[in-house]
């Protein structure tokens, strides 16, 4: 079993995505973040099933309503790392 570790960018990019939600339904807010959550968990089993960002490959994605999570997978140390949670309509390419 992998260990998640998020990096510091990730605890902005959650507070921004609760307070962007949060201006439209507090209810979508919780059910979003609760997904992102359990997308990130379940990386600790099969880090690996998810694809490589093409344009860095060093990066894999998963998208989860509309928001991408990228992480690496440090296999010798069994380490998931979190190092981006961004809107899909954003300028993801620029922004990683």
């Amino acid at each position: 079993m992998y260990k998640i570790k998020y990096v510091e960018k990730v605890k902005q990019n959650i507070s921004e995505i609760e307070k962007n939600l949060d201006k439209i339904d507090k209810k979508l807010t919780d059910k979003i973040l609760k997904a992102l959550n359990e997308r990130i968990q379940s990386l600790q089993e099969m880090p690996l099933r998810y694809p490589k960002y093409p344009h860095k490959p060093q990066f894999r994605w998963t998208a989860v309503h509309k928001h991408i999570i990228f992480y690496k997978v440090c296999d010798d140390r069994k380490i998931v790392e979190i190092h981006r949670i961004i809107h899909g309509a954003r300028d993801v390419k620029n922004l990683m």
